[in-house]
């Protein structure tokens, strides 16, 4: 005799196997409580906690029902600051007016996004009273922040964190002139971006005991004058590992001199940054300056020539021994892009005229997670470019002619491309994206134009790829709302779990343009919905009751609707 099968029967390795396809809110949704032996076997999935790009339904289940059961065992929570202004009053009550350490008592590691740095100002005071919260990494922070929020962080919970990471998406910070003297010798990593390269000794000040410092610094210059060198620079005697991204800063070789002159236990260095100081590409220089602990460096060093020089025609100048180097010519910006070999950093700013130039093989540049490749002109450079990038999750590529379509030419189509691990794919101009999809399997997140959309769902093979893949959707300079688009939309993209919309003309009234959306998700999956435009006063003074009155979405769903700086917002 048959007897049906049990999802029960399947051994845990089966289970988990299941839930890698799953993420950890719909494990948690699906499979905890049902019994004692699946909560043991999913408790990899209570202790790292991401509530992202669920539906609200799942959202509340969780919050309300599963957070107060395993909040001891959580040990990593990722909390959403666009969360509190959408959420009812319950939910809000439970992650951002109580104390998460009540919630999460053995919490280590704390991931907050989108937050502004205004709400996260007054938040970082509520982080009090955890025991093991060790980690603290913010994400997408945006608005002004204040001269005293990086101070605030570093003491969060009651200066017990050792490790705080603002991601490069983040906002540059500020450091008061009222720190005086005081320091956090509790932090031994920090990544930081800062508004302006003076605020350095600050810094230095400030973090006495760091091993791990990573630098951004997006400030602006149009020449080499030193602005850094001036005075004593604290000495940060514990520092093993100093990261600084800077490309938009000329820097000098003696302001790299006087910052590695306080670093005397270095063993990494990376060096991401602009010059026109040939001391800092001569290695006989380089190596007067590096601290004789040093054992790995790497460097992306873009170079700058002056067009009466010679130096286009020195590039053999610029070999190495110590420091095996690429150098790569850029001739129309008159300058050399040159890098060490491997270069173990995580992210890459590229020309896409430097494309023909690049060294064979791919394992030199292994560990570049995230690159942004700029002023394409043919679909051929970014193929050329990524066959030496296997290991990507973000790319961003960026046409110099926005309004012309590129295409990818057939000599092109015998490239070895593989993208394995890269997630999500951002475009700026008008690309044909087959040959990208087709060997990045796991994309699913597209930041497209309007015109380029058009463009990809005009191509059946495209879409096939498209269909399933892609959960989270954002379209740009959306440019007619009487568009037929929404419904190709609808048809091609049955995976589609969050769709942000961003008009080129943010005046527009969007009260129609709302309804039609959401009318086109109606016995689907379940949809969150972004989009800017202006919505009627009388709507917005019942912005819930409109939904229902004018949509599919009935009372007793779950539901949430906010308009909020010209932005409407459902979250389905």
């Amino acid at each position: 005799m048959c007897y049906p099968a049990s999802f029960e029967l399947f051994p845990d390795e089966i289970i988990l196997c299941v839930c890698q396809y799953l993420r950890e809110a719909d494990v948690l949704y699906s499979l905890y409580n049902l019994n004692s032996r699946l909560n043991t076997t999913i408790t990899g999935y209570c202790r790292h906690l991401n509530l992202m790009a669920v539906s609200y339904k799942q959202f509340e289940y969780a919050v309300f029902h599963v957070l107060p059961q395993i909040g001891s065992i959580v040990r990593t929570f990722v909390l959403n600051g666009n969360w509190e202004t959408i959420i009812n009053n319950e939910l809000s009550s439970v992650l951002f007016v109580s104390h998460l350490s009540l919630l999460f008592p053995n919490l280590q590691r704390l991931i907050v996004k989108w937050f502004t740095s205004e709400r996260f100002l007054s938040f970082v005071d509520t982080l009090q009273g955890f025991s093991q919260l060790m980690e603290l990494d913010i994400r997408f922070l945006r608005g002004n922040a204040a001269g005293l929020l990086l101070q605030k962080v570093l003491s969060a919970n009651n200066s017990q964190l050792s490790i705080v990471s603002f991601d490069q998406d983040s906002v540059d910070l500020d450091i008061s002139d009222e720190i005086n003297m005081i320091s956090y010798p509790n932090i031994q990593e920090l990544a930081i971006n800062l508004t302006f390269s003076k605020l350095i000794p600050c810094l230095f000040v400030l973090v006495p005991n760091v091993r791990r410092l990573h630098l951004n610094i997006d400030e602006l210059s149009n020449d080499s004058t030193s602005k850094l060198v001036d005075g004593n620079l604290s000495s940060l005697v514990y520092l093993t590992i100093f990261q600084l991204r800077s490309i938009n800063l000329f820097w000098t070789f003696d302001e790299v001199a006087y910052l590695l002159k306080a670093m005397p236990s270095l063993q990494r260095l990376g060096l991401d940054m602009r010059t026109d100081d040939k001391r800092l590409v001569t290695e006989k220089d380089i190596m007067t300056i590096l601290p004789a602990s040093l054992s790995k460096i790497d460097l992306f060093i873009r170079y700058y020539f002056s067009k009466s020089k010679s130096d286009i025609n020195e590039e053999h100048m610029f070999s190495s021994t110590h420091i095996p180097v690429a150098c790569l010519l850029d001739e129309p910006r008159h300058r050399f892009l040159i890098h060490s070999i491997p270069y173990d950093l995580n992210s890459a700013i590229l020309t896409a005229s430097i494309s023909r130039q690049m060294l064979s093989g791919w394992k030199y540049m292994k560990q570049i997670k995230d690159l942004y490749i700029y002023d394409i002109t043919s679909t051929a450079e970014i193929l050329l470019i990524l066959q030496h990038f296997r290991r990507l999750r973000t790319l961003t590529i960026d046409a110099k002619d926005k309004s012309e379509k590129l295409i990818v030419p057939k000599e092109s189509q015998s490239i070895d491309l593989k993208l394995p691990f890269l997630k999500q794919i951002e475009t700026s101009g008008i690309f044909e994206l087959f040959s990208l999809l087709n060997v990045a399997p796991n994309v699913d997140y597209l930041i497209v134009y309007f015109d380029c959309l058009k463009i990809l769902l005009d191509d059946e093979l495209t879409c096939h790829l498209l269909q399933t893949r892609i959960i989270r959707l954002n379209i740009m300079d959306w440019i007619d709302i009487e568009s037929e688009l929404l419904q190709r939309i609808s048809q091609v993209f049955c995976s589609l779990r969050h769709l942000v919309i961003t008009l080129k003309d943010a005046t527009v009234s969007i009260d129609e343009f709302v309804l039609k959306i959401i009318s086109l998700w109606k016995g689907k999956t379940r949809i969150s919905i972004d989009v800017t435009g202006v919505l009627s006063e009388e709507i917005c003074k019942n912005l819930r009751q409109w939904i229902i009155d004018h949509s599919h979405i009935k009372t007793e769903d779950s539901f949430t609707v906010e308009y909020n700086e010209n932005w409407f917002d459902l979250w389905f």
